[in-house]
């Protein structure tokens, strides 16, 4: 027997929309306006929303649940269900729609996002989203760029990043034009930049973050003992607890803290420093390096075929 779902009590009808998940809530909302506006009786929701991986919108309900809101352009896909890997296909195109990322914030009473970011054939779409978080302040965990062909393009969104609520991460995977230069304006906890070149020590010296990994550096042996003889001064770069630059100017004709590369410990047993939980990098025969308010870091300087530098740094509150 059909239920008159919409005749309940507000307050018992905001309860079992509680109950309900993201696929029932928004399948719900698309059967009239009235539904819609009732579903969001359920309220503010802890869910966070995720866009810029594989075309997909992805609301993670914090049980470790996660639905996918996948595009199709074919008809008699719209609304199909794939349960055991969590899946709805849509009616958006694959580069995506920024009317339908905000349809599912406003519906599920959503007020942050856990990843956003954009890669070949999604910019415009993450520009326009982009274009409105910032005017509402919108806390974004991590910002993403993967591959995209048009160095030009990234190089013209990354002045955005000033203007953007990064609280976590700032993750780029694309190449930049030849001579880019750009300073960041504030730094999230953590940064990736695969292609860093333009990353110089002048920026280094300035990061607050806690986890920064630089590959493709151009950063070389006496750049790098600039910034470690800093760090081991008194009271600098509080945060950092792990540093990894990777990049051929790493070689073994200068030293790093009085040290020619290669760097490591050569003794017997084997020395092993995790950093973590939840982190979960190991960094194999480093040697100990101390700060002068006697901290303690781990360091390691292998040569081979792609140079890197990596510094473990251990939290003296844990």
């Amino acid at each position: 027997m059909p239920i008159a779902l919409l005749n309940f009590p507000t307050d018992l009808l905001g309860e079992v929309f509680k109950e309900c998940d993201p696929f029932e809530l928004y399948i719900l909302s698309k059967c009239s306006k009235k539904t819609r506006n009732s579903v969001k009786l359920g309220g503010t929701r802890n869910w966070k929303i995720s866009y810029g991986i594989d075309w997909k919108i992805i609301i993670e309900c914090g049980d470790g649940s996660d639905f996918h809101f996948c595009p199709t352009v074919e008809p008699e896909e719209y609304f199909k269900i794939d349960n055991s890997n969590k899946r709805m296909y849509v009616d958006i195109p694959f580069e995506g729609n920024p009317d339908f990322f905000f349809y599912l914030l406003e519906i599920f009473g959503i007020r942050g996002v856990e990843l956003l970011g954009f890669h070949e054939g999604t910019f415009d779409t993450v520009l326009s989203i982009v274009k409105v978080l910032i005017e509402r302040k919108t806390e974004i965990e991590t910002f993403a760029i993967g591959e995209v062909s048009r160095t030009e393009i990234v190089a013209q969104f990354m002045p955005l990043l000033a203007q953007m609520n990064i609280t976590n991460g700032f993750h780029c995977c694309s190449k930049f034009p030849p001579d880019y230069h750009y300073h960041f304006a504030k730094y999230p906890n953590q940064l990736f930049i695969a292609f860093s070149s333009w990353f110089n020590i002048g920026q280094l010296l300035d990061c607050t973050c806690v986890r920064i990994e630089l590959w493709r550096s151009m950063l070389g042996n006496q750049e790098l003992d600039v910034f470690l003889q800093h760090w081991k001064k008194k009271g600098t770069f509080p945060n950092l607890r792990f540093l990894r630059v990777k990049g051929n100017k790493i070689v073994n004709k200068s030293p790093i803290l009085g040290m020619i590369p290669p760097i490591q410990n050569v003794d017997n047993p084997r020395v092993e420093v995790l950093l973590g939980p939840p982190e979960p990098d190991v960094i194999v025969d480093p040697v100990r390096v101390t700060k002068d308010d006697g901290t303690e870091g781990w360091l390691k300087v292998g040569l081979g075929f792609y140079p890197e530098l990596t510094l473990l740094v251990s939290n003296p509150s844990t």
